[in-house]
């Protein structure tokens, strides 16, 4: 492979392999990523397009500044050969090498994981020697894209946490020290802040880095490090049902990541007490795609039931629009999700879409949490939904779609679809102008299964031309009630 697989950091080694070879721009591709799962599942599995690389600190850096880092190298090599990229990180869940408390004192344990005096600035040296070594090494790899983000892991408490729960005494054994200021939350905040610049400085531009969204939310880091050449955003715990926990960095994400300001990559939370998990799949996958994450984290077991055609509609629907939330024109498509939700993310989950007045247009149904679901729970659609109702105030739906898609399939054939529970023996209307060649009545067959109804036309005929500026819109004719979960504008051949 002509990589060396122990490397001793510096700032000169570096400098040099800055100057000889780097990662170069690239971009792996947007859509379903795996985490927490074997490299195997990704492999045989087309929908997925890159897996998950852990690295232990204990096992790359067995001695100060001497880095071994034969499994990164053998990990990729897998990776590269099966086509596709993997996500790194080094944690330290299994523990810290044991020469750290050389240099820094003990605090006790919190969750079984030894704490280090992490706010000794003498560890965050530690850190950057450890950041700047992973750097050098993806560097010197012959085949960098491979790496498709580098997980930015701030390794004060086990790997993730940094906040201690009451007053620790410290204490070191020579040669280490122990520094005077106490721990408070102000002190993990700007631990978290300042090791997240590290990976920042240490990576980009030419490796994409991942920081970890609280250090932007909570620990005061500046927006300056995000942007085309600079960090993306890493979340952690997403949640389809009711979170006031993590719905705050779903909004963040919807305004830097869906505006083309940066780049994001999303895991879910855990699937523990989930009612309905083929749904609650789908629906996060939806909630992903409307802020704008390019890549989409799922969970190893969730992965593997791929074979589920509900699994895979999901995950297919995915890879179909993700990375295009800032770029209408080119879109292969525009869609909304209909729901009312609670929380900072309420309404409709749409992309290029919306919907007029929905609360006066329409009935929102919910399932509970995929308690109750709205049609048959083995269908994914239903743990949400609107409804029309005929000869009532809400009887008809309209819905608006963004000006620059418009544009963008001016002349184009484009195929709306619309999913409907074929409950009763109604009909309902679908419409894309005004005049009779340019609607379509859908006669529902009492099935009481979710449906999906499609019409290719020209997309030059969506002008704006129904009622409110609409541009498509569902009409309940007679006394017909029926419940809707999505519409969509799809372009062929994007």
């Amino acid at each position: 492979m002509g990589c060396p697989h122990f490397i001793r950091w510096s700032p000169l080694v570096a400098i040099a392999l800055l100057l000889t070879g780097s990662a170069g721009s690239h971009a792996a591709t947007p859509g379903i990523y795996q985490v927490w799962g074997a490299s195997r599942d990704v492999a045989s599995r087309p929908y997925v397009h890159g897996g998950q690389i852990v690295l232990q600190w204990s096992d790359v850096e067995p001695s100060r500044g001497h880095f071994n880092w034969s499994s990164l190298y053998a990990q990729l090599d897998a990776y590269h050969a099966m086509g596709k990229t993997a996500t790194v990180q080094i944690n330290s869940t299994n523990g810290k090498p044991g020469w750290i408390w050389d240099v820094v004192a003990r605090c006790g344990s919190v969750n079984g994981q030894a704490v280090p005096q992490y706010w000794n600035p003498a560890y965050l040296t530690l850190q950057s020697e450890l950041v700047n070594g992973l750097a050098a090494a993806i560097r010197a790899y012959p085949h960098p894209e491979t790496v498709a983000l580098v997980r930015a892991s701030p390794n004060a408490i086990g790997t993730e946490l940094t906040m201690l729960p009451h007053a620790v005494s410290c204490t070191a054994a020579a040669p280490a020290v122990t520094v005077s200021t106490g721990w408070s939350p102000n002190v993990a905040h700007t631990y978290f802040r300042n090791v997240m610049g590290l990976y920042d400085s240490a990576l980009t531009p030419d490796i994409h880095v991942a920081l970890r969204a609280e250090a932007f939310i909570s620990d005061g880091a500046p927006l300056s490090w995000l942007g085309s050449n600079g960090a993306w955003i890493m979340g952690t715990a997403s949640d389809i049902d009711y979170n006031p926990s993590r719905d705050a960095f779903d909004v963040y994400a919807r305004r830097w990541d869906r505006a083309g300001k940066t780049v994001s990559y999303w895991e879910p939370i855990s699937y523990r007490g989930k009612h309905n998990l083929v749904s609650w799949n789908y629906w996060r996958i939806l909630l992903e795609l409307y802020k704008g994450v390019s890549y989409i984290a799922v969970y190893g077991e969730q992965i593997r039931h791929g074979g589920n055609p509900q699994y895979r509609a999901a995950f297919d629907f995915a890879n179909r629009y993700a990375g295009s939330a800032a770029t209408p024109e080119t879109s292969p498509g525009a869609f909304i999700a209909l729901r009312k939700g609670r929380g900072r993310t309420a309404g409709n989950l749409g992309q290029f879409m919306t919907q007029y007045a929905p609360g006066l247009t329409s009935t929102a149904l919910s399932s509970g949490q995929g308690r109750h679901m709205i049609g048959p729970g083995r269908q994914r659609f239903g743990r949400y939904a609107r409804r029309i109702a005929g000869h009532t105030s809400r009887s008809r739906m309209g819905f608006r779609l963004n000006n620059d898609f418009v544009a963008g399939v001016s002349g184009r054939r484009v195929v709306i679809g619309v999913w409907y529970l074929n409950g009763g023996h109604g009909r309902f209307r679908v419409s894309w102008g005004r005049s009779a060649s340019q609607r379509h009545v859908v006669h529902k067959t009492g099935t009481g299964r979710w449906k999906h109804f499609t019409t290719t036309i020209d997309g030059s005929l969506l002008r704006g031309r129904l009622a409110h500026g609409c541009d498509i819109s569902l009409t309940a004719l007679g006394h017909s009630r029926t419940a809707f979960h999505m519409v969509e504008v799809r372009v062929p051949g994007r």
